[in-house]
């Protein structure tokens, strides 16, 4: 083949690829020109500050889009203890994005002069400085029974009326549980985590009673523990 014939072909393969590869080398030199933070949920344990600063050391520094450590960033993000999951990845405008989903508690523990969360996934939870969450408060031999007391949490967490009546759970030695309701000195015997639905479905019914004849205030003790009944103390 002549030799202009060569130099033609060589051009019109490489040139293009040429083009490209410089067009990708300079979006890579591009500066980072915004950060957008997304939080998949309500919860604001970690702030968009704390946020910056867990990732990005100087702020000031100029941070070329081709040498950010996305994987990096990540995994620093994963191992803070109040989130979940992260991405992080950026658009070819220069926007830094970092979605993040935050740990959700369902309840606040008293262990001793400890306190802390247990979230969702039935695991411990530091608090945060920043936000409290508003979850049920719960005492006693929470680490004897912590796999039966994570099941009961995620049975009141599953079901609206009494995530809104429950505010304080009890675990006691023997295994057994009670409830402190929003109504002041109405406590719920609710015993061991068995027959669940039964117990349920009897609170609401005696609960629902004494409100419709405005009785909530005459009763002290509700007894779930015994087969098919309610045992009520003034």
């Amino acid at each position: 083949m002549h030799p202009k014939k060569v130099l033609k072909l060589l051009v019109i393969i490489f040139l293009p690829l040429s083009i490209q590869i410089l067009a990708v080398n300079k979006n890579k030199m591009r500066l980072v020109k915004e950060i957008v933070i997304d939080h998949q949920d309500s919860n604001m344990f970690i702030t968009d500050e704390e946020i910056h600063r867990s990732i990005i050391k100087d702020p000031m520094a100029p941070m070329p889009l081709g040498l950010l450590r996305l994987h990096e960033f990540e995994n620093i993000l994963d191992n803070n203890d109040m989130i979940e999951n992260s991405e992080v990845f950026y658009t070819i405008d220069g926007t830094l994005h970092i979605k993040v989903k935050q740990r959700d508690p369902i309840a606040r523990i008293y262990d001793g002069d400890k306190t802390y969360y247990m979230d969702n996934q039935g695991k411990k939870m530091p608090l945060s400085k920043s936000f409290s969450a508003r979850v049920p408060i719960v005492r006693g031999e929470i680490n004897k029974y912590w796999d039966t007391t994570y099941q009961l949490m995620m049975f009141i967490l599953n079901d609206t009326w009494l995530t809104e009546n429950i505010t304080e759970v009890i675990v006691k030695n023997n295994g057994e549980y009670d409830f402190y309701m929003r109504i002041p000195h109405f406590r719920v015997s609710f015993g061991k985590y068995e027959n669940e639905m039964t117990k349920k479905a009897n609170l609401k019914a005696f609960y629902k009673l004494l409100e419709n004849t405005n009785q909530l205030n005459e009763y002290s003790i509700v007894n779930l523990k015994y087969s098919n009944q309610v045992v009520c103390k003034r």
